[in-house]
């Protein structure tokens, strides 16, 4: 296979010991109009919720995966996810190389970035 643009990523599918839970969270967090369900669109991309027995509530790992939702207004959604209750910053709204970043974690411990790139990036 020479082309990588035959290959696109589907989307990512988050392992929950509660996946409606965790799946209405990133509802309410970045797709409010969002039907209910364990598969949530995005932006064009696909985030399933699956049920699994072998999981801790919690992740022991939270940083080994990082979901990253790139937004036009960081400080918009920053503020719409304090409104939501979210108390778990890992990392408050910074600079960074391209523009201007957060970290937070779901319910399941998982880090989601929100990323607010510099125009022209």
């Amino acid at each position: 296979m020479n082309e990588t643009a035959e290959i696109r990523l589907g989307g990512l599918v988050l392992g929950s010991d509660d996946p409606e839970r965790l799946s209405a969270w990133y509802r309410a967090a970045f797709a409010p109009a969002a039907e209910p369900g364990t598969v949530l669109m995005v932006g064009g991309g696909r985030l399933v919720f699956d049920r699994r027995d072998d999981l801790a509530a919690s992740t022991r790992e939270p940083g080994r995966i990082l979901i990253n939702f790139y937004v036009q207004d960081i400080d918009a959604v920053a503020a719409h996810l304090k409104g939501l209750g979210v108390t778990r910053w890992i990392r408050p709204v910074e600079e960074f190389g391209p523009g201007r970043i957060a970290t937070v974690q779901d319910p399941a411990g998982n880090y989601v970035q929100i990323v607010e790139l510099a125009a022209g990036r």
